[in-house]
């Protein structure tokens, strides 16, 4: 009896972790997994005074969506700050940390908050590489040339992993100056959570260096006007925004930011987690 073999091709692998620099809208670069979609900003949109913090959107299913989105805000003129079909951008960050964005702080008596610490927050990034793109596992770097902190100008390297089936991105931070200064020396980084207007759920916990923040997804009054002239409603549900940084020694709101950071000596590897998800998301929407 003669055996007969057949090959057959190897199922190609759907994508769950996309992103990929957007010249086409002023320099963005972007990257999504399941659970959420982020940005952050480049060069072209310096006219604005962007920051290097992290914008959130959301979606309500494992979906990819940045493409669409786009799409749908470039070329059919309908903005993304309206859930048509499950995806909507309502976080504003504006020039601050937004959901998860670097953050770095230095002892100051003149800081706004009780503690006597100030913030830093940077511009938009400089230049762009991705290093690492799989179905399930996306890495790529953005390179910071001026970070003002407390002035001394530091170059920020930022490095993000976005994998699949993880709610948290994976953050590596390397800050270094050319500058003779002993600011270095005194700086705590981590990872921080804007908290717009008003302080509406959070929770710390110091032991394991972690922070959430829930709010409602329309705190925007501009996001919100938009989704009730186009929906009828000013509800889409809830954000919870979450950041752990490992070694952690300060966990706390400093200057309208909750953060988790911990002391930094310049030339090391900061290494924090972000992420996000919403209330309307579902496997099988």
């Amino acid at each position: 009896m003669a055996l007969t073999l057949v090959g057959c091709a190897p199922k190609e692998q759907q994508p769950k972790v996309y992103g990929r620099y957007v010249p086409e809208r002023k320099d963005d670069f972007a990257w999504e997994n399941e659970y959420a979609a982020f940005r952050m900003y480049g060069p072209a949109l310096l006219p604005e005074n962007p920051s290097n913090g992290i914008d959130l959107w959301l979606k309500n299913s494992p979906a990819l969506v940045i493409d669409t989105m786009y799409g749908r805000e470039l070329k059919d003129h309908r903005p993304y700050h309206i859930n048509y079909d499950g995806n909507l951008d309502c976080y504003k960050v504006a020039h601050t940390c937004g959901a998860g964005g670097l953050v770095v702080l230095t002892a100051d008596g003149e800081g706004t908050n009780g503690e006597g610490y100030r913030t830093w927050i940077g511009g938009p990034y400089d230049r762009w590489e991705i290093l690492e793109q799989k179905p399930d596992r996306f890495v790529f770097r953005l390179e910071y040339d001026s970070l003002l902190v407390a002035g001394q100008i530091f170059h920020e390297s930022l490095t993000i992993t976005a994998e699949a089936g993880q709610l948290q991105n994976k953050a590596e931070v390397v800050l270094t100056s050319a500058q003779p200064s002993a600011t270095g020396s005194q700086l705590l980084a981590g990872g921080g959570i804007y908290l717009h207007d008003t302080v509406d759920y959070y929770m710390t916990i110091p032991e394991v260096g972690y922070v959430l923040y829930e709010e409602d997804a329309l705190s925007d009054k501009q996001a919100a006007q938009m989704n009730y002239e186009y929906n009828g409603s000013t509800s889409q549900g809830r954000i919870q925004i979450s950041v752990k940084t490992p070694g952690a020694t300060l966990t706390d709101i400093v200057d309208g930011n909750l953060v988790a950071v911990r002391p930094y000596e310049l030339g090391d590897t900061l290494t924090y987690y972000f992420g996000a998800t919403w209330s309307k998301w579902h496997p099988e929407n």
